[in-house]
Formats: C-alpha cells, structure tokens, sequence
C-alpha cells in the first residue's frame, strides 16, 4: 500500500479544520469596553434635554473698528475688566489732529469778527466822526454869516452882487458836508447792523459746527467699552489697518461674566414638553462629573435652525431648536464662556387623555326633534 496517497489527503483535511478553528476563534466579538467617563445622568425622570453653551450676561459685544484706518494702540488686554466709555483700541489720528488746527484757527477768527461787530462803536471811531460833525456844522455857521453880511450891505455896490452867488455855493457846500458828516456820526453811533451781525454770526457758528465734526471724528477714532464688561478677545493689533462698515472683521469682543449665562438648544420635537417652571441643572462634559442648578431667565420666541452641534453619531442637523437661556445659580463657577454643557430640564406634566368609551355602551339619546306651531 503506497502511503503517500494516504497521507497528502489526511493532512489537508487537518490543515483546512485547523483553519476553519483559527477563524472561527478570532471573529469572536470582543466584549465592548467600558468607558473611560460615565456618560452624564438626568437627576430628573420625565425631562427635556439639550446641548448649552456658556455665555455672558450681556450675550457677546463684537466690536468693530469705528473709522477705517490703522490702529494707533491697544489700550487693554484680554481678560481685563473696563468701564463703560473706557478706551479699548484708537485709530491713527493724526491727518484728523492737522485738520482741527486749520478749523480751530478759522472758528476764532470768525468769533474775532463777531466780537468786533457786536463792540461797535469804538469809542475813537465816535469821537473823530463827532469831531467832523462839529466841524461841518462850524462851517455851515461861517458860510451862513458871510452871507449875512453880504445880503446887509444891500444893493448899493456891485461887488455884492458879484459874490452873492460864491457865499451862496459856499453855504450850499457847507450844509451838505454837515448833512454828510451828521449822516456819518449816525451811521456810527449805529454800530454793526442787524443784518450784517446775523451773518458774522453764521459764519462763526459754521466754524464752530466744523471743530465740532472734526473733534467727533477724532472721539469715533477711539473704541469705547458700550457697557462694564470684561474684554474676552483680542484681533487688533498696532499697525494693522482695521475696515469699518458692513462686513468687516471684529477687531474686539466683550462681555459680562458676572453673572454666567447658559443658552440651551432644545430640538423642536421636545418643545411643547418644555416648562420655564421646571428645575434644569447644567453638567460637565469629560473626566470631571459636576452638575450646576440653574434658574430661568427668558426664552427665545422664535424657533431657529440648528447651529451648536454636540458630535453624537444620532445627531439630526437639519432640525429647529427652541432657545431657552437660563442663569447659573453661583457666580463662582469654573467656566468660561463658550463652553458646552449638558442641560436636564424637567419636563412639564403630560395631561391624561380622557378615557374613551366602551364599544358596546349604548349610545346617548339624541335630542328630539324641535316640533313646529300647530296651526
């Protein structure tokens, strides 16, 4: 008998059963490991939960620059806590500073001007247009005399009748420079016109209207803290030019952490089981298993789309979410805002559904019918 023939088959047939036993052994499931962190735990039965996001009492200040140029400075530093009207960052002033000399000078010019109108009449310029005054009425007096002489000599010579007309002109000349020198100490005494002062005055209230823009764009040069608040985060830098208006990059953020507040997304399908009256805890999420009581604030009207993501694999992103903000009980939590926390609300109570009927209860009479009047 050749064994050979015996053999090869027999060893095949132990190497595919060896085989068979090798796979069969390690496509065992293994046994799911325990986790590392407990997953948190509800301390209400009937609850609504959602994810929570820590934020400022007075929700988050995104600054942008006021007027678009390059940081000048930096006052603060994050972290730092500032007063409302504090300084936060300025913006490079000094093309505005050269404008407000040239309309500081204009504006007191123009108050020079209406100074000077509203001091007329100087006391020099009155006396000397008195003096001419008394002059011309001294030359009227002395053309008039001569002219009186004249007529009392009579018609007796004719050198009279030959110089009448000159003392005539003579007195003619004299009267109207009184009448011009009157009119003139008039116009003196006068002062500045109600007309004319109306329009020094508008000059000069121009000039002041212009300072005054140019000092207001020089006070927009500086950011200013709208409320007390602590500075969360910084992008602005010296030097770097910061863009103003619609759309432009938030060079600072601000907001009141004393108290925290947590705004908590909870999914559409649970919003008719959530109750402000309900007690809400806020945990922890990883290594460290604390819970926080929280007190209701307010609650968001309107239902939004989606946007804080918790990372769960069961997760729904094409959902609304009802917002409710809630307040921590203690002020000295350790958190920070933007955090994200776990949020158990206790749910409101379900009313019972009324009982319904048996099948073979008799049904209720119906109403008789209403009978008409007999005739």
């Amino acid at each position: 008998m050749n064994w050979k023939f015996v053999a090869l088959p027999v060893l095949a047939v132990v190497g595919i059963v060896a085989a068979a036993i090798t796979v069969i052994k390690q496509n065992k499931p293994l046994p799911a490991p325990l986790p590392v962190v407990p997953p948190v735990a509800s301390p209400y039965g009937d609850r609504v939960s959602g994810s929570g996001i820590v934020e400022p009492s007075s929700e988050l200040i995104e600054l942008g620059a006021p007027v678009s140029g390059l940081i000048e400075e930096v006052v603060v530093q994050e972290g730092q806590r500032v007063a409302r009207g504090e300084p936060l960052f300025v913006i490079d002033r000094r093309s505005l500073k050269a404008q407000l000399t040239g309309s500081e000078a204009r504006s007191a010019a123009a108050e020079a001007r209406l100074a000077q109108a509203k001091a007329l009449p100087k006391a020099e310029t009155l006396a000397q247009a008195q003096a001419r005054a008394d002059q011309a009425r001294a030359a009227v007096a002395d053309a008039q005399g001569r002219l009186d002489r004249l007529m009392a000599i009579g018609e007796a010579g004719a050198l009279s009748r030959n110089e009448r007309p000159t003392r005539e002109f003579e007195l003619a000349n004299a009267k109207a420079r009184l009448a011009e020198a009157e009119a003139n100490l008039g116009f003196v005494r006068k002062g500045t016109y109600p007309e004319d002062l109306r329009v020094i005055e508008a000059e000069a209230a121009t000039a002041r209207a212009e300072t005054a823009a140019i000092r207001t764009e020089l006070d927009r040069c500086i950011a200013r803290a709208p409320i007390d608040a602590h500075v969360l985060r910084i992008d602005a830098r010296p030097g770097q030019y910061a863009a103003a208006g619609p759309g432009a990059k938030t060079q600072m953020t601000l907001g009141d952490v004393t108290p925290l507040h947590i705004r908590v997304d909870i999914d559409e399908r649970d919003a008719w089981r959530f109750s402000d009256k309900g007690k809400a805890v806020a945990s922890l999420r990883g290594g460290r298993q604390e819970s926080y009581p929280l007190t209701f604030v307010r609650r968001v009207p309107l239902v939004l789309p989606k946007r804080t993501l918790s990372g769960e694999n069961a997760e729904r992103i094409d959902t609304r979410v009802l917002q409710a903000i809630y307040r921590f009980d203690r002020d000295d939590v350790p958190l920070a805002p933007g955090q994200v926390l776990d949020v158990f609300i206790e749910a409101a109570a379900v009313p019972e559904a009324p009982a319904a009927a048996p099948a073979d209860a008799p049904a209720a009479p119906s109403a008789a019918p209403a009978q008409g009047n007999g005739g």
